[in-house]
């Protein structure tokens, strides 16, 4: 009997050119449907939304791999108040308040269809968070996915609001994780 081991990596931004090529790969599978739908699922447009959360020292990745394989990842960075610029909903202060050990802003987490439904998905997102040393997460889930929204809100997220960061995304619900 073989049993497949999920190995989790954990990178910083240093660490970007070595998994930049897997990172853009495993966004090209899981999104191609979504890219012929929108310009902005594109590979090119992923790209760019990746160097710029990349830019800032806190950066950080966690990767699965099974047999050599990548199944997945997530990454992030420290949010910044200017990042709920495309708010649409009006929003408690208290979500806009960042406190001293701010909010880590989960910028794409998702796994490879082939190791779906394993809970791969959740171990990404907790070795990731239980490296951060801020108060609280973030995420932005696409409204048009009810059963998504609710595995997060299964993981302890809220929803706070909706978003459209950039004009041809989609209208995202923000949510929001304690995690301290």
């Amino acid at each position: 009997m073989t049993v497949d081991v999920l190995t989790l990596s954990y990178y910083k931004r240093e660490h970007l050119p070595r998994i930049r090529r897997m990172l853009v790969d495993v966004y090209a599978e899981v999104y191609t449907r979504e890219a012929v739908e929108s310009p902005f699922f594109s590979v090119e447009r992923f790209e760019e939304r990746l160097s710029g959360h990349a830019s800032g020292p806190s950066w950080a990745c966690v990767a699965g791999e099974i047999g050599g394989q990548p199944v997945g990842y997530a990454y992030g960075r420290l949010d910044s108040v200017r990042e709920w610029h495309g708010i649409l909903d009006p929003v408690d202060s208290s979500v806009r308040d960042y406190g001293e050990q701010g909010t880590f802003g989960l910028c794409e987490i998702m796994v490879r269809r082939p190791w779906r439904g394993n809970g791969i998905a959740r171990c990404i997102h907790d070795e990731l968070m239980g490296q951060r040393q801020e108060a609280r997460a973030s995420l932005l889930v696409d409204g048009t996915h009810p059963k998504v929204r609710a595995l997060y809100e299964s993981w302890g997220y809220r929803k706070v609001g909706q978003m459209q960061p950039f004009g041809d995304s989609p209208r995202y619900d923000a949510m929001v994780l304690d995690l301290r």
